[in-house]
């Protein structure tokens, strides 16, 4: 059933000071908590998780809304496979604060801190609860330089963006 429905995508990055890479991956629970009066936000991550791992020893993380399936998928990739390393790397900026790059279809990001007394693990599952310390808004072109505004979804076991408005 909940697979019918259609959820927001983002990118989830941590990365640890004595870690010389960000660990990160895709999740299609990426919601909102609250706005007021300071924004938090949420998603579920599956355990074991590398991601999580970091994020436990950084108390922090990025989430980053993304614009192209090419870079969903490349997320997807099972992290023992080489190619996983090579686009992990080209996809995440090298500053340590886990920003996907503008140039890869990144149209917005939040830095979080992690908040562990608010998340929750249920099973083989965490709710992770993060509060929004920065965020910020790219304008990303698509290859016909055109403004591309729209964050990807996922629904109906498919990539997808919204639909026009119903009245």
């Amino acid at each position: 059933m909940m697979r019918d429905l259609t959820h927001p995508v983002a990118v989830i990055v941590a990365q640890s000071k004595d870690s010389s890479h960000p660990t990160g991956l895709l999740v299609s629970s990426f919601n909102t908590v609250t706005l007021e009066p300071v924004p938090h936000v949420s998603f579920n991550l599956k355990l074991p998780s590398s991601t999580y791992d970091e994020m436990k020893k950084s108390k922090a993380f990025t989430a980053s809304a993304i614009t192209r399936v090419q870079i969903a998928r490349e997320f997807l990739l099972d992290k023992t496979d080489p190619r996983h390393a090579i686009a992990f790397r080209s996809n995440v900026n090298n500053h340590g604060n886990g920003k996907l790059s503008q140039e890869k279809g990144a149209i917005w990001w939040m830095r979080c801190q992690w908040l562990e007394d608010k998340s929750v693990q249920v099973g083989d599952h965490v709710v992770v609860i993060g509060e929004v310390i920065s965020a910020g808004f790219y304008k990303v072109q698509n290859m016909h330089g055109r403004i591309v505004d729209k964050p990807l979804l996922y629904g109906q076991g498919q990539f997808r963006y919204a639909g026009p408005q119903i009245s």
